[in-house]
């Protein structure tokens, strides 16, 4: 049996600059969370606040971000596997670097965003995250 495969990749890349990062504990009966703000390289004028959670899944889709239309700000919550949490916490704690950290979002294909270009119409829109990578400066 012959299996055609697509001609144009069903994946989009964002990229964003960490512009400030926090760890938070919501409560002692919780873990802690990574929050990053951050800029989307092609949505200048939007706030982005993410936040990173743990976990042991191994769900394909790791995250939801969500595109507000009525207000510049754009929602992230990305459920990372512990060893990954730790990582993201050392870079984060590893003192300002001499640049911003850039993240680098792995994320479904959509209408209202192309070649990383994002369009933002009257209609709040969510988007699936599926991996993420990141570059931290060394100097």
């Amino acid at each position: 049996m012959m299996e055609v495969l697509p001609l144009t990749s069903i994946f989009e890349k964002l990229q964003l600059t960490v512009t400030s990062a926090e760890i938070v504990l919501t409560s002692l009966k919780n873990d802690a969370e990574i929050v990053l703000s951050s800029e989307i390289s092609s949505l200048p004028t939007y706030n982005c606040n993410m936040v990173f959670r743990k976990s042991d899944s191994n769900d394909p889709i790791i995250g939801q971000m969500c595109f507000r239309s009525v207000r510049p700000l754009v929602t992230a919550e990305i459920f990372v596997h512990y060893k990954n949490f730790e990582k993201l916490e050392k870079i984060c704690s590893g003192g300002e670097p001499v640049r911003p950290i850039s993240l680098y979002l792995k994320i479904a294909k959509r209408r209202e965003i192309k070649n990383g270009e994002i369009k933002i119409g009257n209609e709040d829109f969510t988007v699936d995250i599926f991996d993420i990578s990141w570059r931290r400066p060394l100097f």
